[in-house]
């Protein structure tokens, strides 16, 4: 999340780094940011003022009652301003939570060593390793090469679960768990600590790893319950150390996680891609 403090006092410079992702919605998202923020601390000044008054007049009340005099007009002034408070207060809530909404849309500042694009065609490659194979025969896509091999099956999983599910058999499940372990054993020698998370977090914690207001309609959420299905592990690896405090001799914390992951990918990247990736 974005320091609201650093869109006060560089407005221009959060604009010019939001402009370099394309998306006119984060500039727009942006001034309507600047301007709650803007009412809400002219709205929290005046009800700091209010709430000053208001224990004024009872200062005075108190003072008055001491005396025996009349403290009639001085109650219904107190009333008065208690309801504007009231009236404040909502006000300053309502603008309060719209500010951390919008605040938690908007995306982090890219790195200045982030090329700007326009699409995938400004792509700027960092490094290449190896050669793009010539086949000189019909090349097989995985899905032709998987059922082909018996190792996964894609129609029966439709029976079961619906479109874009699939089993994996025989040397299949073999294959996947090598590659995990693969991948984890070459990220262990690097120094990175293996992490298998919880499948389900609630709405809190996902809300300071990702846009959630954004993000929700990807996710599978637990009926009736404050709970969602991780669409990755990063998720709950990021919010692990929620509202703790890390002392600088702990840093850097490596982890590299490993998990099955929940996401709604074929109504939004996966509609796209045929077989086994970006499935639910």
């Amino acid at each position: 999340m974005l320091d609201i403090k650093l869109i006060r006092e560089n407005p221009e410079l959060v604009r010019e780094n939001l402009k370099r992702r394309g998306d006119p919605e984060n500039l727009r998202m942006l001034d309507e940011l600047i301007d709650c923020d803007r009412k809400w601390r002219q709205l929290l000044t005046e009800l700091n003022e209010l709430r000053h008054q208001r224990k004024t007049i009872t200062m005075e009340i108190a003072a008055l009652k001491k005396k025996g005099e009349d403290v009639g007009d001085r109650i219904s002034k107190a009333k008065a301003v208690d309801a504007e408070i009231t009236r404040l207060e909502k006000k300053v809530s309502d603008l309060e939570e719209k500010k951390h909404n919008l605040l938690m849309r908007l995306p982090n500042l890219l790195h200045e060593s982030v090329p700007f694009g326009r699409d995938e065609h400004d792509n700027v490659p960092v490094r290449t390793w190896g050669e793009i194979p010539e086949f000189k025969f019909p090349v097989k896509d995985h899905i032709e090469l998987g059922l082909s091999l018996d190792i996964m099956d894609i129609e029966r999983a439709g029976k079961i679960a619906g479109a874009r599910f699939f089993y994996l058999k025989n040397e299949g499940v073999l294959l996947d768990l090598a590659l995990m372990n693969f991948a984890l054993e070459e990220m262990i020698k690097k120094g990175f600590k293996p992490i298998e998370p919880p499948f389900l977090m609630r709405r809190k914690p996902y809300e300071g790893v990702v846009a959630l207001s954004d993000f929700e309609e990807s996710l599978y959420k637990i009926e009736d319950e404050d709970l969602y299905l991780i669409a990755t592990s990063e998720h709950p690896m990021a919010a692990m150390y929620m509202n703790e405090v890390l002392k600088a001799e702990e840093l850097p914390i490596r982890f590299v996680g490993v998990s099955a992951n929940f996401r709604k990918e074929a109504g939004a990247h996966g509609k796209d891609t045929r077989g086994i990736f970006r499935t639910h």
